[in-house]
């Protein structure tokens, strides 16, 4: 019996089973696979058109959010400070007083980490009662307007009807950070905070509320440290019979006393608003017509391989049949 050689350059062809028909290795047939997706048109027509219907209601039932922004930049009202907090900054720092450095950059630093920490979010959501919004807030379109679902909060008792009760400051939080964001750009330094909420009137309240909020929060705790300081300052004065310690000691009190009255007479301490927060008239979620494409591209493809699994699946019982018979 002889050996029979493939000849050079041709590809080898193997049968699935003994007596059966020879196909090529690695080798799809284009032709049986569209003749099987043909075959299977109906199913892929059909289950694409629900998959296409069940992702157009989802995205037309989903609730529209808005965001709400502001555009801030760096309150320089320390300016006027500087000069005489270099002169003085080695004795102030002997005696335990801060002075005003004049870096806008430093306090805007400062006041956005004040504004992400939990303490300020938190005091921020009891000031304002926006726990009940958080948690129980919903959008009645039928009426165009905010709600509280009262299978959550009971606004006539003001009991709270969840499993666990009323929600803990780290829950709200975390509900407020979901919807909060800030940040600075670091080429013009400006500051861009924004809350994405359901009801667009109440997102723009929150961030003007923000803005004044922390304004007026490090604005009160300079003008309280300047105002220790200057006591302070006063007491080590009369104690004090040094002339030139007098003379460092007034001019600390002259520094002290310009950041008391900048406190006292600005309003945007931290940050002054170039572009304050407005009511937005369009929304920036959910993106319908994108749910409803991808909705149906992914009926049309789990469609086709539903078609493919199911051809596959019966063809080896199909083989089977056909050589018993």
């Amino acid at each position: 019996m002889s050996d029979q050689h493939t000849p050079v350059g041709q590809q080898q062809l193997v049968a699935p089973y003994p007596g059966g028909p020879r196909v090529e290795d690695d080798e799809i047939d284009l032709r049986e696979l569209f003749g099987i997706l043909w075959a299977g048109k109906g199913v892929i027509v059909a289950v694409t058109t629900a998959a296409a219907m069940v992702a157009v209601i989802v995205a037309l039932t989903m609730t529209e959010i808005y965001r709400a922004e502001a555009t801030l930049a760096p309150a320089s009202n320390r300016e006027s400070a500087s000069p005489l907090a270099s002169q003085l900054g080695g004795a102030a720092a002997l005696i335990g007083v801060n002075l005003p450095t004049g870096g806008a950059d430093g306090r805007v630093n400062n006041a956005m980490a004040i504004m992400r920490s939990r303490e300020f979010i938190i005091r921020f959501i009891n000031e304002n009662a926006l726990r009940v919004p958080l948690f129980a807030g919903s959008w009645d379109a039928a009426s165009q307007a905010s709600v509280i679902d009262p299978a959550i909060y009971d606004e006539s008792t003001g009991e709270w009807l969840l499993e666990k009760g009323e929600p803990t400051d780290l829950q709200a939080y975390r509900a407020f950070n979901a919807v909060f964001s800030l940040s600075q750009d670091k080429g013009t330094g400006l500051v861009s905070m924004a809350v994405e909420w359901h009801d667009p009137v109440v997102a723009t309240q929150w961030v003007n509320q923000l803005v004044d909020k922390i304004n007026q929060e490090v604005k009160a705790a300079d003008q309280a440290e300047a105002d220790n300081a200057i006591a302070y300052l006063r007491r080590q004065l009369e104690s004090t019979q040094l002339v030139e310690m007098q003379r460092v000691f007034y001019d600390l009190i002259e520094s002290q006393t310009r950041v008391s009255m900048l406190a006292d007479v600005r309003e945007e301490y931290v940050f002054q608003v170039i572009d304050p927060a407005v009511v937005p008239d369009e929304r920036i979620a959910p993106k319908r017509s994108l749910i409803a494409v991808l909705g149906t591209l992914l009926g049309g493809m789990l469609a086709v391989v539903a078609v493919l699994v199911r051809h596959y699946l019966s063809a080896p019982s199909a083989e089977s049949s056909s050589k018993h018979s």
